[in-house]
């Protein structure tokens, strides 16, 4: 074979590409760096409480100090701090310890776009979902002026669904066990997947890679000097903090009063509610006798990261980050449902106004008001697809989908 002829497939391959998505695309990104640019300089109280002292220690004792138990959070995020703090040492604190969530914006970005791509192969659509993700303002507070790591979990967990969209099963839960590795809150994901393998639609052998993949995640601390009593009790350490129903989460115990007495009379009973809901939701999609498709997983998927913090109690306001990821993509599948991200994405930014502002335009009740009527409306859908039958346009995505 000659060089030309080698070639030859590439170039193909060059001139096959939609060059004005592409062009679109790269403007997208650019004006989205932009904004986040000028959000850089803003320090949080968690900034000034917790990340800012995690990373001054990974600045001063290098490597050595992923050996110690300074930090509440687990290893992966300390070793991007650390990669951060290696490769751009001139980064002033602030601005450092953003660049994970920065960069992970685009990641979840990117996989929305994915995702809708799905749809027919609508690449107009998937842009426009690329920019709805980016200019989201639950998102741009979240990563780039809050300085949080909720984008940075949750890219797995989107990649983990377009990867089980497309049978893809080993490399999504790999993606699963990443996000895992980044933040217990990847568990609002779990009830999803254990629906899809008591339906055996996916194998047991799967959830294998979780745990190795934590494992993976916590070797190097673990060779540096950390113990693994230490590492492997960090969630649970988690689990008992903040002794509220609710950090000001729009869910359920926003209708409750505050007090220790009644955080420790009606935490039992919250989780066990919680408990009792999710698995009434695996046991629905278990029982239903329709054939599940990309459409459904996409719709079940939200479902769970939704209605997970909004049952659980002691959540926080920055829990419901996947929900408002996932409903973007929900939305621009089901367009008579585009109210749906609008109001998720609104709720979560109202809610966030408290602790970054001090101010609170509504009511956090009301707030949880708001959701809980969303669940209610995605709640309907989702029965309806997998008992009743689905409506027009679902047919039609069905069918999208059956001939792709």
């Amino acid at each position: 074979m000659n060089h030309k002829s080698r070639l030859y497939p590439l170039w193909e391959n060059i001139k096959n590409l939609d060059w004005e998505i592409i062009a679109y695309l790269i403007l997208a990104t650019i004006l989205a760096v932009l904004v986040r640019l000028s959000l850089l300089d803003y320090k949080s109280a968690d900034y000034e409480t917790y990340t800012k002292v995690w990373y001054n220690a990974i600045q001063t004792m290098g490597i050595s100090a992923l050996g110690g138990d300074f930090s509440n959070y687990n290893p992966p995020y300390l070793y991007l701090l650390y990669l951060v703090a290696r490769f751009l040492p001139e980064l002033v604190d602030v601005v450092a310890i953003k660049i994970p969530s920065f960069i992970a914006d685009f990641v979840c970005a990117g996989f929305i776009y994915k995702i809708v791509s799905l749809k027919s192969g609508n690449r107009y659509g998937a842009l426009f979902a690329y920019c709805a993700t980016l200019i989201s303002l639950p998102v741009i507070l979240n990563s780039s002026f809050w300085g949080q790591a909720d984008s940075i979990y949750t890219a797995g967990l989107i990649a983990s669904l377009y990867l089980l969209m497309i049978k893809r099963n080993w490399l999504s839960f790999i993606a699963f066990g990443i996000a895992f590795a980044f933040k217990l809150q990847s568990i609002f994901f779990l009830p999803f997947l254990i629906a899809l393998w008591l339906r055996k639609e996916i194998s047991w052998k799967y959830f294998l890679a979780i745990p190795i993949v934590y494992f993976i995640s916590i070797l190097p601390a673990w060779m540096i000097g950390r113990p693994i009593t230490s590492l492997i009790s960090i969630y649970f350490s988690q689990a008992g903090e903040y002794n509220k129903l609710t950090s000001h989460a729009p869910n359920l115990y926003a209708w409750f009063p505050p007090g220790k007495d009644i955080f420790q009379m009606f935490l039992p009973a919250g989780i066990a509610l919680a408990i009792t809901i999710i698995l009434i939701f695996i046991l629905i999609i278990k029982k239903s006798k329709s054939t599940l498709s990309p459409i459904h997983y996409l719709e079940i998927a939200f479902f769970s990261v939704l209605i997970v913090p909004f049952f659980l109690p002691k959540m926080h306001q920055r829990y419901f980050f996947p929900a408002d990821i996932f409903s973007i993509a929900f939305g621009f599948y089901f367009p008579s449902y585009f109210y749906v991200p609008v109001i998720v994405n609104l709720v979560s930014f109202f809610s966030y106004q408290y602790f970054l502002f001090g101010v609170e335009p509504y009511r956090n009740s009301d707030l949880a008001l708001v959701m809980v009527t969303i669940i209610g409306i995605v709640a309907w859908k989702l029965f309806r697809d997998l008992y009743i039958k689905p409506n027009k346009e679902d047919e039609e995505i069905s069918q999208q989908h059956a001939t792709e």
